[in-house]
């Protein structure tokens, strides 16, 4: 897991340092949510995030970027990603996607993890599957994470967008009595006075038992901004 942080850290840093003439792109944006929902659950016992990335692309397809967001448990007030990849069109209206991804949590480090994230979009449509070996920096908890997501364009300008995974672990009661749960999440997007309003509803089908209110179905409303 060190060597995996490292390598990301340096690949990350030198890639932002490349001339623009190399990259094929580079983008940045920056959010404020009502609540940093990552599956279904709340990362910030539901009070509001400050979120922000940069990512570079290559016209070869790979691209790389760091992303990070204030969360509330462990010991923890933040999280930080870094992420690798390659994606393309591998026939007409289909693309491919891998993705390496490594979460980190400045000052409780034990919970830095890594997954790995493979993704097929035939047009609106999305399928895909995500898979950890130590989910959540747990010993031995293998994690899949199935899903599908459809996307579609009720004008120019306002998208709706929508998906649904399936959490899979290993231990029979990792998701309280759980080995697994569904999370759902239907969104509506719309360009307002140069940023982006998101708003949509979220939840799991995870009882109170497992997750207090961090996993019930609510609202969030976003402002997102692209640099």
């Amino acid at each position: 897991m060190k060597k995996l942080h490292t390598m990301l850290m340096a690949v990350v840093a030198m890639a932002l340092t490349v001339p623009a003439a190399v990259a094929a792109e580079v983008a940045g944006n920056v959010t404020l949510a009502s609540d940093y929902s990552f599956r279904g659950w709340s990362q910030t016992s539901r009070d509001p995030a400050i979120q922000g990335g940069f990512d570079v692309a290559f016209e070869s397809g790979f691209s790389l970027g760091t992303w990070a967001s204030n969360v509330n448990f462990g010991d923890t007030s933040m999280e930080w990603d870094l992420y690798f990849g390659w994606s393309g069109e591998i026939s007409e209206g289909m693309e491919l996607g891998v993705q390496l991804i490594h979460f980190q949590y400045p000052n409780d480090t034990d919970l830095n993890y890594q997954e790995l994230a493979v993704s097929l979009a035939i047009g609106d449509f999305g399928v895909g599957v995500n898979y950890s070996p130590e989910y959540l920096a747990a010993p031995n908890e293998t994690f899949f994470y199935p899903y599908a997501s459809y996307s579609y364009s009720l004008t120019e300008q306002i998208s709706l967008d929508f998906s649904v995974g399936l959490n899979i672990a290993k231990s029979d009661d990792f998701f309280g009595d759980d080995s697994e749960y569904i999370d759902y999440s239907a969104t509506a997007s719309l360009p307002l006075g140069g940023v982006n309003f998101g708003i949509g509803v979220v939840g799991t089908n995870l009882d109170e038992d497992a997750c207090g209110r961090d996993c019930e179905a609510r609202v969030l409303v976003s402002l997102s901004k692209d640099l």
